[in-house]
């Protein structure tokens, strides 16, 4: 059977697309998000798909380069489109990530809140230190997410140089898995490879339970299901900016929701009386109370936020909010606003959750003092976002 021939079509004007790094094209039948592309250029693209008016299409060559497009350092991009934004200068990808931010406080009526400028990361590639590969027929990659191909990868750009040691270990080996996740430390030489792998012919050890990274000079536990941050000296960054919000003096009680392995637990405890860690995974539990062991002024609560919020009240100072890509829970947001700490910080990875809930909180008692984004992860459309709140009274 001969291959179907993928449409081209030919000299389209790029246009802004939605805020998932993707330009668009509007046509007179249907509408085109665009991969690899820049606003305001004129390209070729392929198309991949469509239905029902809309689809998903590849410029293949550029007529009028925008002058912030750069070669991209990885040659499997295009192939591969993990990374959103190779193809653009880092500054640019700066600006970008902080016009989603702005598009998404507009949405939710939130004009006119300043957002301060995009924190850059200092490794621009490199960063990574968790990787989740699919494989085909043994050979480890990432599935393109718009024509479904399985794209080999040897080397992945911004993968630390422990995870990239461990693939080139694994290719042409891992027939009998179809997912693996790598996870490598940038401070030490600690990993964890998940399913444990039984061929004969792998060397290297995996199905390790956890692996230990460095923050700060501390050694945190993490679990295979457990979440941690993927770009160490960009979380490091944050921890400086929420403890200067919050201006602990040594004598407040933190709520630290959400808490995962205890991360901002632990790094803010030596600032705190007292600090109660919220967080419902059995698996981050496990690895907080090993996170915090010596550590006598923190208490672990496993269970979820909503459940237990309300029970703090009149005993929060300070609060750290850092739920998952959804969001709060609107009884967290409720018990909040009844029951406000003196100082919050809402820790958000999606730029929509985040305006959502804000402007919830700000229409309690709560007052914006800054929003700062975080650029944890270079050349994609992704940004971490920091929102420093006061309580008015």
């Amino acid at each position: 059977m001969n291959e179907i021939t993928p449409e081209i079509i030919e000299n389209v004007c790029l246009e802004k697309g939605a805020n998932s790094g993707l330009t668009k094209v509007t046509l007179t039948d249907r509408t085109l998000e665009i991969f690899g592309g820049i606003p305001g250029e004129t390209a070729d693209i392929r198309l991949f798909t469509h239905k029902a008016g809309r689809g998903y299409a590849q410029v293949i060559k550029v007529h009028t380069p925008s002058a912030e497009r750069v070669t991209p350092a990885c040659p499997y991009f295009g192939d591969c489109t993990g990374c959103t934004f190779q193809h653009i200068s880092y500054p640019h990808q700066l600006k970008l990530k902080h016009q989603i931010i702005l598009a998404e406080f507009e949405k939710a009526g939130l004009d006119g809140t300043y957002i301060s400028e995009v924190i850059p990361s200092a490794a621009e590639y490199g960063y990574r230190n968790h990787a989740r590969f699919s494989i085909y027929h043994a050979k480890l990659g990432f599935v393109n997410r718009f024509s479904r191909r399985h794209i080999q990868v040897d080397h992945c750009r911004i993968m630390n140089s422990g995870i990239n040691k461990v693939l080139s270990e694994l290719q042409d080996k891992c027939g009998e898995t179809r997912q693996l996740s790598i996870r490598h430390a940038s401070n030490k030489n600690s990993y964890l490879i998940q399913p444990k792998l039984t061929k004969a012919d792998i060397s290297i050890e995996s199905g390790q339970k956890e692996y230990h990274d460095l923050l700060l000079g501390h050694d945190f536990c993490i679990s295979a299901a457990s979440f941690f941050q993927v770009n160490n000296p960009q979380a490091e960054k944050m921890v400086g900016l929420i403890k200067k919000h919050l201006n602990l003096s040594g004598g407040e009680t933190l709520v630290d929701a959400y808490a995962g392995v205890g991360t901002f637990a632990v790094l803010l405890s030596p600032d705190c009386n007292r600090v109660i860690a919220i967080e419902e995974s059995a698996a981050a539990i496990k690895d907080a109370r090993l996170n915090i062991a010596g550590i006598d002024n923190i208490e672990l609560i496993q269970s979820k936020t909503e459940d237990v919020i309300s029970q703090f009240q009149g005993q929060m100072d300070a609060l750290i909010l850092d739920p998952s890509r959804s969001g709060a829970h609107p009884s967290v947001l409720a018990s909040i606003c009844q029951n406000p700490p003196r100082n919050l910080v809402y820790v958000a990875c999606d730029p929509s959750s985040l305006a959502r809930d804000l402007k919830i909180l700000l229409g309690g008692p709560f007052e914006l003092s800054q929003v700062i984004p975080v650029d944890m992860f270079p050349q994609t459309y992704h940004v971490e976002t920091l929102a420093l709140l006061k309580c008015r009274s």
